[in-house]
C-alpha cells in the first residue's frame, strides 16, 4: 500500500501528539481515526508514522495502529518511555524500590510496544525532583540512562533524551539543549541520544542550525515545528527550510518527524503544508548534486 517515495528526507506524520484527536491531517486524511492517518500518510509518500504517546492508547487503539502500520509497512517514530501522566513525576529518578520498580516497568513496556509498532527511538523527558540540586538529580539520571541504554541497545532501540522548557512543559529537569547535550554525552552510550526538536528550541530562544552542527554527533530523532504555537515549518517567526537544507547536507537518513500544529485547523493548510514540502524537493535535488540549493 506505501506508496513511492515523495519526499528527500523521510518525513513522518503524527497521530496526535497534544491529544488523540489531533492528528496531523485530521482535515485531509478521512478521519481522524489512526487507521485513515496511516492509510493517508502511506498514500501520500509520507515514510513513518509517529505515535509518541502510543503506550497511554487503550487496547482497541494500539490494535488499530499495529494493524494500520504492518499493512501499509510504514516504521513508528518515536514512542515516550512511560505515559503522560510521567511528565509530572520523577520516573527517571527513583529513590524507593517502588520508583525503581515504576522505572523498570515503564522501560519494559515501551520497548515491547517499540518492537509491536517498528519504533526505533524511545523518549526520554524526565521530571524534576525540586528537593534535590540539580548536580545531583543529573547524575542520578545518568547512572539510570547507562543502565536503561544497555537494555534498549540489547533490543535494538535507543534511548532520546529530550530538553522541553518551563514556557511548554514546567517541573522537567532537563530544560535546554546544552543542558541535554551535556548529559548524554557524559552518559556516553551509543544508544542514548539527543532529540532535536526545533519548536522546543526557537520557543527557548536558541538557533536550530547552531544545535544541528554542535551537537550532530549524538543526534537522534529530528522533531519539526515552527513558532509561535508549533505552527507548521513553512509559517512562524523563524525559516525552518535552512534547517531541512542543513539536514539534506547531512545525509540524515532518519526520520523527520513533523511535529507540528496547524496555524489554520482547515483542510486548506494542511493542502498547504504539503505543497511547502513538495517546494523544498528542487532545493534538495540541486544539493544533492553538490550545489548549494539556493539557485533558480
Amino acid at each position: 500500500m506505501t506508496a513511492a517515495p515523495r519526499f528527500t528526507l523521510r518525513y513522518a506524520v503524527h497521530l496526535g501528539f497534544r491529544s488523540f484527536d489531533r492528528p496531523l491531517f485530521a482535515r485531509a486524511a478521512r478521519s481522524v481515526a489512526p487507521a485513515d492517518q496511516i492509510v493517508f500518510a502511506a498514500e501520500q509518500g509520507f515514510a513513518g508514522v509517529q505515535d509518541p504517546w502510543f503506550s497511554d492508547r487503550d487496547a482497541a487503539g494500539q490494535d488499530a495502529v499495529a494493524a494500520a502500520l504492518a499493512a501499509t509497512g510504514l516504521p513508528a517514530g518515536t514512542l515516550v518511555v512511560g505515559g503522560r501522566a510521567d511528565l509530572a513525576r520523577p520516573l527517571w529518578l527513583p529513590e524507593s524500590p517502588d520508583e525503581a520498580r515504576r522505572l523498570d516497568a515503564a522501560l519494559a513496556r515501551a520497548l515491547a510496544d517499540a518492537a509491536r509498532i517498528g519504533a526505533t527511538d524511545l523518549a526520554v523527558v524526565p521530571a524534576a525532583r525540586p528537593d534535590l540540586p540539580i548536580a545531583a538529580q543529573e547524575d542520578r539520571l545518568i547512572a539510570a540512562l547507562r543502565d536503561a541504554g544497555d537494555r534498549a541497545a540489547a533490543e535494538g532501540r535507543r534511548l532520546s533524551v529530550e530538553a522541553i522548557g518551563p514556557g511548554s512543559v514546567p517541573g522537567l529537569l532537563l530544560t535546554g539543549a546544552a543542558q541535554a547535550a551535556r548529559v548524554v554525552r557524559a552518559v556516553a552510550h551509543p544508544a542514548v541520544r539527543l532529540i532535536f526538536d526545533t519548536g522546543h528550541l526557537l520557543a527557548e530562544g536558541e538557533d536550530p542550525l547552531h544545535v544541528l552542527e554542535r551537537d550532530h554527533d549524538i543526534l537522534g530523532p529530528v522533531q519539526i515545528a515552527g513558532q509561535p504555537g508549533r505552527c507548521e515549518p513553512g509559517q512562524g517567526d523563524a525559516p525552518l527550510a535552512p534547517v531541512l537544507e542543513a539536514l539534506v547536507r547531512q545525509g540524515h537518513g532518519g526520520l523527520v518527524e513533523l511535529e507540528h500544529l496547524w496555524r489554520e485547523d482547515s483542510a486548506a493548510a494542511e493542502r498547504a503544508g504539503l505543497a511547502w514540502l513538495d517546494a523544498l524537493e528542487p532545493r534538495f535535488g540541486l544539493i544533492r548534486q553538490g550545489r548549494n540549493g539556493h539557485e533558480p
